[in-house]
């Protein structure tokens, strides 16, 4: 899990991402315009195949209406002078159709404008319907010389006696250059003859069906009776050429709305996984880490406390140190929060980890503006059930101005019996005022001083500082350690330091390395610094 979410904290991941997101936007935009533009032109495809479909299906229905006026007004004798006239007035009907003969059984006998032929003209078996039975019969693509017609040819359709000849038909197919038609007349077994268009494209929508396939697509309009087809063909690459123009608007369509759509992920996933974001929703008590920083006393060289340093463990399983959620913590007003869950942790850990008899003096950093006797005393309850065993000194920070009910409440912690110091002295806000107004019962002396190089004028400040502070009474706290030198000046001054803190004396610890250092030996503090060693945790 936290290497999943790692991919949305990283920089570089997050570039990755927005590069997936824009492909994928870019991609989608595409598809839902070419699926728009498919559908529209599918449809324009069927419009055209049925607009052309209706040209058949207006013809079969004039060949219906004239075999029923024919049945209708047909009652001369068969070939007779009257029946001739019968049948060229019927032939005068506005229809398309004028020529039509007397076929008994598919064997023609005359015409409306032949009396009689010289022998019966048989049509053989037809190629669609079946004689005899109701309905029509079909003789495709038929020579008509029989009628004087030399050189042409035509559809005969039988509807017993009386047949009519249709001629070849051109469908007026009237769809855009990238679409090309085939009409096709089929029979119920399957058969099938082509009757207009391009040839061809019928044989491959029976190969491949309707719909797109290999750049092209295909739809098809029948008749109610199924016999008469038109099939549509579109050349989308054809089609695309035509419309370049538009096709190019498309493709930068697509790019802007990619590009806006990965601006906006890009914002929803920085807000979401910024780190502001993840600190505030995963701060909580599995969250918290706790480090240990071993305070020693000066005179004797014990480890008698320690301060309690809180690092927060990210999504990501990595850990952050103060200097960057402090500000988030302060400006969404979770200070108090934060304390207890540091609160908490540390006292689960150094309660079940810290050897029986052992007492341990515990600092813990606070803001000023949760300086509150009644919520303090709630906070650190774990501890103060446990008086044998814990001394608990809060180190105000001086990160803002020391509110007006500080000494009220510093007397009230006192009386609960939780003592409490002035943190990083000679920074910040503090200053002699605040040093004389509270009866604090402690100052630790900011580490700029100690940890100053020699010759410098803080390095210098720092007998001052410190003989300040002594003159004041408090017990003074002098952290930034880091040298032997350092700690040798510290115990050859004639003012009095009683706890010092530092890298030299040990680096913040977590609690096994912790409790390890605390653990008595017969050995120098340089040798309980190297055993502890794996344990450290980084400052």
């Amino acid at each position: 899990m936290a290497r999943f979410v790692s991919v949305f904290i990283s920089a570089a991941h997050r570039r990755v991402i927005s590069l997936i997101v824009w492909l994928v936007a870019f991609a989608a935009v595409l598809a839902l315009v070419g699926w728009f533009a498919l559908d529209q032109a599918g449809r324009s495809m069927t419009y055209e195949a049925r607009s052309t479909a209706d040209h058949f299906v207006r013809l079969r229905t004039n060949l219906l209406s004239t075999f029923d006026a024919m049945h209708a007004n047909l009652t001369a004798e068969p070939c007779s002078p009257a029946f001739q006239e019968q049948l060229r007035r019927i032939a005068y009907l506005p229809d398309g159709l004028n020529e039509f003969l007397y076929a008994p059984g598919g064997r023609a006998r005359c015409s409306a404008n032949v009396a009689t032929f010289d022998g019966v003209v048989d049509f053989g078996a037809p190629e669609i319907g079946r004689q005899g039975e109701r309905g029509v019969a079909f003789w495709l693509d038929r020579d008509l010389s029989f009628l004087g017609l030399v050189g042409e040819r035509g559809t005969i359709a039988l509807s017993e006696p009386f047949a009519a000849i249709v001629p070849p038909q051109e469908a007026g197919f009237r769809g855009p250059d990238w679409m090309s038609m085939q009409a096709v007349l089929v029979a119920e077994d399957g058969k099938w003859w082509h009757r207009s268009g391009r040839p061809g494209i019928y044989t491959r929508l029976i190969a491949d069906g309707e719909g797109l396939a290999d750049g092209t697509m295909r739809v098809i309009s029948c008749d109610a009776n199924g016999m008469h087809c038109v099939v549509v063909e579109g050349d989308l690459r054809a089609l695309l050429a035509q419309y370049k123009g538009l096709v190019a608007l498309a493709l930068l369509g697509a790019a802007i709305i990619a590009t806006l759509a990965t601006l906006q992920t890009s914002a929803l996933i920085a807000r979401y996984w910024s780190f502001e974001a993840r600190f505030r929703r995963h701060l909580d008590e599995k969250s918290i880490v706790c480090a240990y920083q071993p305070v020693m006393e000066l005179d004797t060289g014990e480890i008698t406390g320690c301060e309690v340093l809180a690092r927060w463990r990210d999504v990501d399983d990595r850990v952050v140190f103060p200097d960057r959620f402090l500000n988030v913590i302060e400006r969404h007003d979770m200070t108090r929060r934060f304390t207890e869950l540091v609160a908490q942790r540390a006292c689960d850990e150094l309660s079940e980890h810290l050897p029986a008899g052992k007492r341990l003096q515990v600092n813990f950093n606070i803001f000023p503006c949760d300086l509150d006797s009644d919520s303090l005393a709630r906070i650190f309850s774990g501890f103060k059930s446990q008086p044998d065993r814990f001394d608990v000194v809060l180190e105000i920070i001086e990160s803002d101005e020391i509110p007006p009910n500080a000494q009220r409440e510093i007397e009230a912690l006192r009386r609960l019996g939780i003592k409490t110091y002035i943190d990083d002295f000679g920074t910040g806000y503090s200053n002699m005022q605040n040093l004389a107004a509270l009866s604090v019962d402690g100052v630790k002396l900011d580490r700029a001083f100690a940890m100053a190089p020699d010759n410098t004028v803080m390095a210098k400040m720092l007998r001052h500082a410190v003989e300040m502070i002594e003159a004041t009474g408090r017990v003074m706290v002098v952290e930034g350690v880091e040298t032997a030198e350092r700690l040798a000046l510290l115990r050859g001054m004639q003012a009095r330091v009683d706890f010092v803190q530092g890298y030299f004396i040990s680096r913040p610890l977590d609690i096994a390395a912790f409790v390890a250092f605390m653990t008595p030996q017969p050995v120098s503090l340089a040798e309980r610094k190297r055993k502890a060693g794996l344990g450290v945790v980084a400052a």
